[in-house]
């Protein structure tokens, strides 16, 4: 993904089962297409969940510092 303007930030460190996964799905919701969200989390499941959730939803999906405790999406939604 290119480097893009990031429209809103959420910070779910902390957060476990289901919350980055759901917290997630309502910020993008309430964004227009087009906008990115960019997600940090400590949550090591959301490696797979948020990617697995963003796929169904044919939104672009980045992860950055996948390797470390805290880690971040940035998400485009695209529609």
């Amino acid at each position: 993904m290119d480097e893009r303007t990031i429209n809103r930030r959420l910070d779910l460190r902390g957060q476990v089962c289901t919350g980055p996964t759901v917290d997630t799905r309502l910020a993008l919701k309430e964004m227009n297409p087009g906008e990115v969200l960019e997600v940090t989390t400590d949550y090591y499941p959301a490696r797979q969940t948020i990617p697995a959730l963003m796929s169904d939803l044919g939104y672009a999906c980045e992860l950055i510092d996948g390797d470390q405790p805290l880690f971040r999406f940035v998400i485009e939604k695209t529609r």
